[in-house]
């Protein structure tokens, strides 16, 4: 019996053993092929990035889907960066005319919302946005069309048979308009009107006549050519070495005055043009573009750019688009450097059109239809009146803004989620000079803001920079409970200079401060808030640009930093040596950023002692001639046309990295990997004053002296809901095709992107 049991419990011990290697074996398998499969899952979702990021510019819109369809299939660095791409795609759709080849005529109509095409002698109409044939007919003989009207309704047809002739096809009554015009005539169409006239011959003069029923309305002088039309308004030049554009009422018989008679450049210059639209009229040279107002007759402005081939103004003449050989841009009239600019690629335009009811911008390049979103670039929410300062606060809870009206500063707080005012804040005075044969002048002084690092209390004065100035006021303001909670002079017997930098510490219990005493020279200092003194003087840091770790233990400048409450100065070479542009802490002090004049950031440790990698400048260079914001733009001595860092953020969870630039770009990195999320993010195109983040890391805002507050959402899942209504707002397909989905998610199982 004994033998039996020991026998009984040896095999129960090697069945145990047995059964336990066999667990771990199917464990470790079952393991393995998990794995595999999240390998093989997170390997086609990489591709569905790589792809979307192909697609961006020959199928935008199935680009975006791919980027929610990347995210979808798994959550990774690179598949986060496919998303936000097609968050921030400034191509919306592409539509491609069926005729194939190069052969047909194409024009876009209706503002660029339709597609002419002409092959043959068959003409047909598309649907833009929809996709959608809209009327086809057949020309009554064979010939080329050369030129269309801007509703589509005319052609202008150069006959092949019974001798060369030029001629009018009316599409939409299906006849002939007016007579039969030599083989040399040209044929220029306007809203409402167009002009004929010979192309080897301008002193014949040209012809403007009514579309409707080609009665002529005006007959320019010889050697007079009408190189603009747009209504009953034709713009006027006569051949010559010189002479100023005239502009003609065709229905009124009466000449328009204004300041562009005095512009005696322009006619005699090559390859320029005249545009009216909008009610204004401009000047399209080799040299720039120059605008005036139709009904004032006052100039507008003179744009610095060269080279172009297209423009078209936006029906409320705000804005006018140009493209040249590389990009289109989109101008805000006032303002000296583009608010869009979108690249070409290489890509050989054939129209530019407005769209007056979206906004959209849309050109033809061969046979398709490109559609560009510039709703940001265009917004209503633009002030003509620009603000002298505006900051948002580090939690991106608060934006405090400060305007001058006379001599005094309108300092305002509002909410970030929705712009409410929180509060209007006390005035603080002017600096007064100490020099009384040498007052400060309002107009020489600028404001000055700082928050604490989380966001409970700003610190504002008003600074003379030049003048030794007593006192110097600096309020502090507790922003939670909405009342002041102390104020300091800065200014004393032996320090008296402007003070032209501020930054805040925890608790608003220090500050950190640049004076400049003389010409040229900085000195820093810190001082003990509650005890309303100073108690350091930063001998060494020398520095314009001020961030306090939150803490409160490290301060950095312009590439040095000193510890705290020390005051040991160290040099730092932040930025390859570069002059700095931004510095900023993350909320938590665990990492630094530091940006410089050419546009590369590098990343530190919160100790800035060991450089974490330098991220390169992806901000699109200056063209010839432009500027970005204020005292901004190309080196005049070395040329350097990069776009400087004007502003930095570090997200809450320490992911993501928000870079703006003096020109308006903006900029977002993901901070482990190093990689760009997406490309530049459309703005209203001034110059990037301060970024934030929210408390949730989702929600981007930015600021600018035109545009104080601007918000943008990259939280993924309401980045999806984003992407997927653009896309179904256009009107057709709202998700991938299961017949798409094969040839682009071979790997993945097929589900909805959208609402699925």
């Amino acid at each position: 019996a004994a033998r039996s049991t020991r026998r009984a419990r040896a095999a129960v011990g090697v069945l145990s053993a047995v059964l336990a290697v066999a667990l771990v074996a199917g464990l470790s398998a079952w393991t393995q092929s998990r794995d595999n499969e999240r390998r093989r899952i997170d390997d086609a979702a990489r591709r569905i990035a790589a792809v979307a990021e192909g697609l961006s510019t020959t199928d935008p819109r199935t680009a975006q889907l791919l980027g929610v369809a990347a995210w979808r299939v798994s959550q990774l660095p690179e598949t986060r960066q496919a998303l936000l791409g097609a968050l921030g795609q400034q191509e919306l759709d592409a539509f491609s005319d069926p005729a194939p080849g190069d052969g047909p005529f194409r024009a876009l109509t209706d503002s660029g919302r339709t597609l002419l095409s002409v092959e043959g002698r068959t003409w047909r109409t598309w649907d833009v946005a929809r996709h959608r044939r809209i009327a086809e007919g057949r020309l009554p003989e064979a010939g080329t069309a050369i030129g269309a009207s801007p509703d589509g309704r005319l052609l202008a047809i150069h006959g092949l048979g019974r001798g060369d002739w030029v001629r009018l096809w009316d599409t939409a009554a299906g006849r002939w308009l007016g007579d039969r015009l030599p083989a040399s005539s040209f044929v220029d169409f306007g809203e409402g009107t167009y002009v004929v006239g010979a192309v080897d011959d301008v002193r014949e003069g040209m012809g403007v006549h009514s579309a409707m029923d080609g009665k002529l309305l005006f007959e320019a002088e010889p050697d007079t050519t009408v190189p603009g039309v747009a209504g009953r308004l034709v713009a006027l030049c006569t051949v010559g070495d010189g002479g100023a554009p005239q502009v003609r009422d065709v229905t009124a018989r009466r000449t328009v005055h204004g300041r562009w008679e005095r512009a005696g450049d322009v006619c005699g210059q090559e390859r320029s043009q005249l545009l009216l639209g909008g009610g204004r009229l401009a000047a399209v040279t080799p040299s720039g573009v120059r605008v005036w107002d139709i009904r004032s007759g006052e100039e507008l402005d003179q744009l610095p750019a060269t080279g172009v081939t297209y423009a078209a103004f936006s029906k409320d003449g705000k804005f006018l688009a140009t493209a040249d050989g590389e990009e289109i841009r989109v101008w805000r009239l006032g303002v000296d450097a583009p608010v869009f600019r979108h690249s070409l690629n290489n890509q050989h335009l054939g129209g530019l059109a407005w769209d007056p009811t979206h906004p959209v911008l849309r050109y033809l390049e061969a046979g398709t239809v490109h559609t560009l979103d510039v709703t940001a670039a265009v917004t209503s929410a633009w002030q003509e009146n620009p603000a002298d300062k505006v900051l948002i606060s580090p939690d991106g809870r608060t934006l405090a803004t400060a305007r001058r009206t006379g001599s005094t500063y309108r300092l305002e707080l509002r909410d970030t989620r929705d712009q409410r005012l929180l509060r209007t804040l006390p005035p603080t005075p002017l600096p007064v000079s100490s020099d009384p044969s040498r007052p400060v002048r309002p107009e020489d002084t600028l404001p000055l803001l700082a928050f604490a690092p989380d966001g409970k209390a700003l610190a504002y004065a008003v600074s003379a920079p030049g003048y030794e100035a007593s006192p110097q006021r600096l309020t502090i303001w507790d922003v939670t409970r909405g009342r002041v909670r102390t104020t300091l002079d800065l200014a004393s017997k032996t320090s008296a200079g402007a003070v032209i930098t501020i930054a805040l510490g925890p608790d608003a219990r220090t500050l950190h401060l640049t004076r400049t005493p003389g010409i040229g020279e900085l000195t820093n200092e810190t001082w003990d808030i509650a005890r309303h003194r100073r108690t350091a003087v930063l001998t060494g840091l020398s520095s314009s640009h001020l961030a306090v770790r939150p803490d409160d233990g490290l301060l950095v400048g312009d590439n040095r930093t000193a510890s705290l409450p020390s005051g040991k100065t160290t040099g730092r070479n932040l930025v390859q040596g570069g002059e700095i542009g931004a510095l900023a802490f993350a909320p938590d002090g665990s990492r630094f950023a530091a940006g410089d004049q050419t546009g590369r950031v590098a990343l530190w440790d919160g100790t800035v002692r060991q450089r974490e990698g330098t991220l390169p400048n992806v901000f699109p260079a200056f063209p010839e001639g432009m500027t970005g914001g204020q005292d901004s733009g190309p080196d005049p001595v070395s040329g350097d046309t990069s776009e400087a860092v004007s502003a930095l953020a570090i997200s809450p969870d320490g992911r993501t990295l928000a870079v703006g630039g003096e020109a308006g770009s903006l900029q977002l990195w993901d901070i482990a990997t190093q990689q760009q999320l997406g490309g530049l993010m459309t703005t209203p195109g001034d110059a990037i004053d301060t970024v934030a983040f929210g408390a949730d890391s989702g929600t981007v805002y930015a600021g600018s002296a035109h545009v104080p507050l601007q918000r943008y959402t990259i939280e993924p899942s309401k980045a999806v809901e984003s992407v997927c209504a653009r896309v179904q707002g256009s009107g057709h397909r709202d998700d991938l095709t299961r017949a798409q989905w094969r040839t682009y998610v071979p790997d993945v199982p097929y589900r909805k992107v959208c609402g699925g």
